[in-house]
């Protein structure tokens, strides 16, 4: 992955934190299946931050074990306020980052001066970004400048299923016209091979799964050359994952489904079987929004 995400960032600072936090007498870190769950981020992720802190000279890998060689100075942690972006741009990554790391749950309640205050914003950047993003339906404003995560219903959920059909459709038909010898075809099979290496051990790499699907489908919507899609896809994809990223049950079992749905769309793709790979992407599309389902049922129980 970028060592220039606000992910990766945020993600290196907490594990330096981890490491402050460590008892005297230890100096060896958690493994990287704990901290997958400590930070709830993926392995990649992880493994990204233990190399650049194994950089930095404050940690060695030592086999499986991660061994402190020093005490995280400030210098060490990222200035994550990120200066170089625009503030509404900055604004919609921290908020985002704190929904995909589990600090805001359906039904918590937060405050736009915090968001300010924690983000580096300011009310006014916080408020707008907040009016914009509740038309999606997962946010609702509450009294005197607060706000609540919402969960939205099995009605909008069939609604946002049938667009990202409609929209992702599109693309792969586009892409499925390519010229053989463009660079896309490259990307689908560096990421086939990495689908494969997971599927071989989804014991222990199964978290890795979420970051190659938001790679997959990025590269199909960028396929689709649609402005106005595209400027869709983030919101589309997150509010796909929103509900039943937190419902934890039987997710081994549904990432190795996802796993091989992928694995057959890119065969399909790659081998130039365009009926087999629009076919693939149905049923993948299709299992997507029975999940989501399960899980909007599960939430409400």
């Amino acid at each position: 992955m970028s060592n220039n995400t606000y992910l990766f960032k945020q993600s290196c600072n907490s594990m330096l934190n981890h490491i402050v936090e460590l008892p005297d007498d230890q100096n060896e870190m958690a493994t990287d299946i704990e901290l997958t769950k400590l930070l709830n981020v993926s392995r990649t992720t992880v493994r990204s931050c233990v190399e650049h802190l194994s950089k930095l000279n404050i940690i060695k890998r030592d086999g499986f074990k991660k061994i402190v060689l020093r005490d995280p100075e400030s210098r060490d942690f990222f200035d994550i306020k990120d200066k170089d972006l625009t503030k509404d741009i900055q604004i919609e990554k921290y908020f985002l980052s704190l929904i995909n790391t589990g600090k805001l749950l359906p039904g918590d309640k937060f405050s736009e001066l915090n968001l300010a205050k924690n983000s580096g914003c300011t009310t006014v950047t916080v408020r707008e970004f907040l009016i914009k993003f509740s038309n999606n339906g997962l946010i609702e404003k509450s009294p005197r400048g607060r706000w609540k995560m919402v969960k939205f219903d099995k009605e909008f959920a069939h609604e946002l299923a049938s667009f990202r059909e409609m929209i992702e459709m599109r693309a792969l038909i586009e892409l499925i016209q390519y010229p053989r010898e463009h660079s896309v075809w490259r990307e689908l099979q560096d990421l086939l091979l990495k689908h494969q290496a997971i599927s071989l051990d989804m014991e222990n790499r199964y978290l890795e799964f979420p970051d190659l699907d938001r790679e997959l489908h990025m590269i199909l919507m960028k396929s689709g050359k649609n402005r106005v899609t595209q400027q869709f896809f983030n919101i589309v994809s997150f509010v796909c994952h929103y509900h039943y990223q937190w419902d934890k049950t039987g997710e081994l079992e549904r990432f190795k489904i996802a796993v091989n749905e992928h694995m057959e769309l890119l065969h399909n793709l790659l081998t130039h079987n365009d009926s087999g790979a629009i076919l693939a992407l149905e049923r993948h599309l299709q299992t997507a929004e029975e999940t989501l389902l399960r899980c909007l049922n599960d939430l409400d129980k």
